[in-house]
């Protein structure tokens, strides 16, 4: 009967453990996505589009110095372009 009872706490404890680090890596998963799908200012988006046409964005980033950063394909070829948040272009090049 002791071993019954320390088996089904054991087993209790480990589910309890897993159900735990899949919230922390869902939580994590979820930060992750709203920070990579960030949303620049609309000057960026119309200098975006002005420059590189309608062209999918796959992912914009706001870096540390406030520029914005697209990851897009353009003729192909995975491409970057860093804008400032008025919407003037830094730098583009090949990723």
């Amino acid at each position: 009967m002791k071993k019954t009872f320390f088996v089904m706490a054991l087993l209790v404890a480990a589910g309890l453990t897993v159900a735990n680090a899949a919230t922390v890596v869902n939580n994590n998963l979820v930060a992750t996505s709203k920070s990579a799908f960030a949303t620049p200012p609309l000057a960026v988006l119309k200098s975006f589009t002005s420059l590189f046409g309608n062209g999918r964005v796959f992912e914009w980033k706001q870096r540390s110095n406030g520029q914005w950063r697209a990851h897009f394909l353009r003729n192909g070829r995975a491409w970057e372009a860093t804008f400032t948040s008025a919407g003037a272009l830094v730098k583009s090049e090949p990723a």
